[in-house]
C-alpha cells in the first residue's frame, strides 16, 4: 500500500480525542431516553466537544503548511465529497454543542461544566424555541452520525479498494507502520 505523508502529531491527537469524545457523546445522548440522569454528563461532554472543535480549527490553521495534501485529484468528484465531509464535520462539530447550549437556555436552564462553572445564559427561556432547538441538536446529531459513517466508508475505500492506507496518515505513533 501507498504511504503518503503523515499528519502533524498535533493534528492526529486532537482527531482521535475529538473523534472518541463524539462518539461517546452521541451514545450517551441515545441512552437520554432510558436514564436522564446522563444529561448533566452529555452536557458537559458537549461543551467539551464544542471547546475541542475550536482547538481543533486553531489548530489546523497553525499546521496547514505541514499538513498532507489529498490523496484525491483536485477536481474529481471523490476530492469533491472529501471536502464536503471534512466541512460538514466541522459543522457539526460547532453548530451541535452551540444548539444544545441554546436549547438548554431555552429551557430556562444554564449549562454546566463539570459542576466546575457554568457557561453563559444565551437567550431567554422560551419553550417554543426550546422545543424547536432540541429537535434540530437531535437532527443535527443524526446527521452527524451519517456523515461519520461516511468519512471512516472513505478511509476504508482507500485502503481495500485503492491501496491507499489514508488511516496511516491520522495516526498518532510511528509504530503505525505495522497497520499497513
Amino acid at each position: 500500500m501507498k504511504d503518503a505523508k503523515r499528519y502533524p502529531l498535533s493534528v492526529c491527537l486532537i482527531h482521535w480525542i475529538v473523534a472518541i469524545v463524539i462518539v461517546g457523546n452521541l451514545v450517551i445522548g441515545w441512552m437520554l431516553d432510558d436514564n436522564m440522569d446522563l444529561m448533566d454528563l452529555h452536557k458537559s461532554i458537549g461543551v467539551l466537544v464544542l471547546a475541542l472543535a475550536g482547538v481543533r480549527l486553531i489548530n489546523i490553521f497553525r499546521k496547514k503548511k505541514k499538513l498532507p495534501p489529498s490523496v484525491n485529484p483536485k477536481g474529481s468528484l471523490q476530492y469533491t465529497a472529501e471536502k464536503t465531509v471534512h466541512g460538514l464535520l466541522y459543522l457539526c462539530m460547532l453548530s451541535i454543542p452551540l444548539l444544545g447550549w441554546l436549547k438548554t437556555n431555552a429551557a430556562g436552564h444554564a449549562v454546566h461544566f463539570f459542576s466546575l462553572y457554568s457557561l453563559p445564559v444565551l437567550i431567554d427561556k422560551n419553550r417554543a424555541l426550546s422545543h424547536l432547538l432540541g429537535d434540530l441538536h437531535s437532527g443535527a446529531a443524526l446527521i452527524l452520525a451519517a456523515i461519520l459513517g461516511l468519512h471512516v466508508l472513505g478511509a476504508l475505500v482507500h485502503m481495500v479498494g485503492k491501496s491507499e492506507n489514508v488511516l496511516l496518515r491520522i495516526m498518532p505513533f510511528k509504530t503505525r507502520s505495522t497497520l499497513s
